[in-house]
């Protein structure tokens, strides 16, 4: 069995070069080369009495891949069996690759003082979107906007007036914008319109604005308040000694 796409290792001296190869990386967004740091092969084979026929067989390999840019990790999953090969006799394999990464891949950020109902909405709606799951992805920033606007005691008849509502904390513009995606209302969710990716995925980075805005701002304001005071009382420490 061949495969282009698999790594070797040469010893040049002393020193082992290790197999390289070009994947996307959903930290750098964009292909890099990654470096191989370890990998596994299951092989399994049902054989027979016909010493011709050398029966089914299947191998599955995973490699882990690491970026040479920013060491963020990636394993890989090889899959290949018993005729699953071009016309000239190269085996051909499937991959998948965990976590996965494509240019749309939204990367979850970390919020420090969401309160946990919200970030498990938060973190849910990224998984979905990332599975290409559009439409359950769009159902769940619906659910976002009406968690945040409960926690902030924001009321309303419907979304849109809740959405309204939510000048009193947010700056206007980030408020407009989410005005603008419409297939968080209750027309798009019951006539299942999926979002395009683009716009899910703009809708995403605009919901963590306001996670942001609501939730972590003041927090990291704090950090910075506390290290400048902390750098002046070393300061006046250091005049007096």
């Amino acid at each position: 069995m061949s495969n282009p796409d698999r790594g070797r290792e040469s010893n040049v001296g002393e020193r082992v070069v290790q197999p390289v190869k070009r994947l996307f990386c959903r930290n750098c967004r964009c292909e890099t080369n990654h470096e191989s740091r370890a990998s596994s092969v299951r092989y399994f084979r049902e054989g027979t009495d016909d010493p011709e026929d050398p029966g089914f067989w299947e191998e599955l390999r995973y490699s882990f891949w690491v970026c040479r840019g920013c060491d963020t990790a990636t394993l890989e999953e090889a899959y290949t069996f018993s005729g699953y090969s071009k016309e000239g006799g190269e085996q051909l394999y499937d991959y998948e690759y965990f976590p996965p990464g494509s240019p749309g891949h939204v990367k979850a950020k970390h919020f420090r003082r969401l309160p946990d109902k919200l970030g498990r909405i938060y973190k849910e709606i990224v998984e979905a979107h990332n599975g290409g799951l559009y439409l359950l992805s769009a159902a769940g920033l619906r659910a976002l906007i009406e968690g945040i606007c409960s926690d902030k005691g924001i009321s309303g008849r419907n979304l849109e007036e809740r959405i309204d509502g939510m000048a009193a904390h947010l700056p206007k513009n980030i408020v407009d914008n989410l005005h603008s995606f419409r297939f968080i209302g209750n027309p798009a969710l019951h006539e299942l319109a999926v979002p395009k990716g683009d716009d899910l995925r703009l809708a995403i980075e605009v919901s963590e604005d306001i996670l942001n805005f609501l939730y972590e701002l003041d927090y990291k304001a704090s950090l910075l308040g506390k290290s400048q005071a902390k750098a002046a009382r070393k300061g006046g420490q250091a005049k007096q000694t």
